[in-house]
């Protein structure tokens, strides 16, 4: 080890990892050689992540995680925030083969419980995990990899119980589950949605009703698998679920909707009635739900949602007598009114309506 911190010639280095990989794999027992040294193995392989050489990364990183995972059997878990940082960067690479082994690595280190954490916590992880995930096209072996990874995070309570607030991961774990065409993907995503439930039930049965979870787990349930736990699984969600969807109401339902993070033109968005009723209640918490209409102005993508949320926002406006104060002080009407100009119809609709609304002298009652 002391040698391949000297080295610089990039095949010379390339060489040296190789063999190492070689006593490793043939000779396992050998790994505790490395460690008489104390940390210092890691420290020299750690800096080779910053290698101008893909190769040398690559084979750096591999040795780095046999070696951690090993030393973790033995000694307290060591600072591996290089290794993750070397993943973070890598889960978005334009390269798949990259994010493939990055995938790898992030799973078998989080099979060390204090690296979930330590995972989580660092800035721009998630994101990056969250972002890998929504790319397409995608292969089902990858997005196995991903959610494993979720799942493994989600045994850790404190992230069980904020990781679909932060990161609106529900729908993009339906998304694949329903398209999946691997039942590995299916069993991983449905053992994720079992560990929130019972991790967390009240930050995560009422979003999960939000995003049609039940639906998609009871049709789930229809399909033949080859692995019972999936069944198993299924089975334990559906009656959970349905088990609270007896005691929501309309108004529950809207807001684990829009907590969720997908905006559908569900009954409640089209039921004067409810607007009547409700949108003093969006008022609550802090009016989280009134802000969280807001953010998707400013940053959706997706005409369905804008055009939702311009109607919510006009609604808001319309039936809370302080609805307008609040929309102008959370810049939310500049939003709306941008909108009018949004290359497609329906948001432009929407948004004219909600302007409309803004610039109504007397409020409806």
């Amino acid at each position: 080890m002391t040698l391949l911190g000297k080295l610089v010639r990039a095949d010379t280095l390339q060489s040296i990892i190789v063999l190492l990989g070689d006593v490793l794999r043939e000779s396992p027992s050998y790994t505790q050689l490395f460690f008489k040294d104390g940390k210092k193995p890691f420290v020299v392989l750690f800096r080779l992540l910053k290698k101008d050489d893909e190769f040398v990364q690559l084979k750096s990183m591999s040795l780095s995680t046999q070696l951690v995972l090993k030393y973790a059997e033995t000694h307290a878990p060591i600072d591996i925030t290089d290794l993750l940082n070397w993943i973070l960067f890598n889960l978005t690479n334009s390269n798949a083969n990259i994010v493939d082994h990055a995938s790898q690595f992030l799973q078998e280190l989080l099979s060390v419980e204090e690296y979930r954490q330590a995972f989580y916590d660092l800035p721009g992880a998630m994101e990056s995990l969250v972002s890998a995930m929504q790319k397409t096209p995608i292969t089902a072996q990858l997005q196995y990899q991903l959610v494993y990874c979720i799942w493994l995070m989600t045994f850790i309570e404190k992230i069980a119980k904020e990781i679909q607030n932060k990161y609106k991961i529900f729908h993009i774990l339906a998304d694949m589950s329903r398209a999946a065409i691997k039942e590995k993907v299916v069993r991983v995503v449905v053992s994720t949605f079992r560990n929130l439930i019972n991790k967390a039930p009240d930050e995560n049965i009422m979003a999960m009703l939000g995003t049609k979870i039940l639906g998609l787990c009871e049709t789930l349930a229809t399909r033949k698998y080859s692995d019972s736990e999936i069944n198993d699984d299924l089975r334990f969600i559906v009656e959970e679920l349905t088990q609270n969807v007896a005691s929501l109401t309309t108004f529950d339902e809207y807001a684990s909707e829009v907590r969720s993070g997908r905006l559908e033109w569900s009954p409640p968005h089209l039921s004067e009635q409810f607007w009547k009723t409700n949108a003093v209640r969006l008022l609550e918490s802090d009016c989280e739900l009134v802000k969280i209409l807001a953010s998707v102005l400013a940053t959706s993508k997706d005409h369905d949602m804008l055009a939702i949320a311009a109607h919510d926002i006009g609604q808001f406006a319309k039936y809370c007598s302080t609805g307008k104060r609040i929309i102008q002080e959370l810049g939310a009407k500049t939003q709306v009114m941008e909108l009018m100009s949004n290359e497609n119809a329906d948001v432009r609709y929407q948004a004219l309506l909600a302007v409309q609304k803004f610039m109504a002298n007397a409020w409806e009652a």
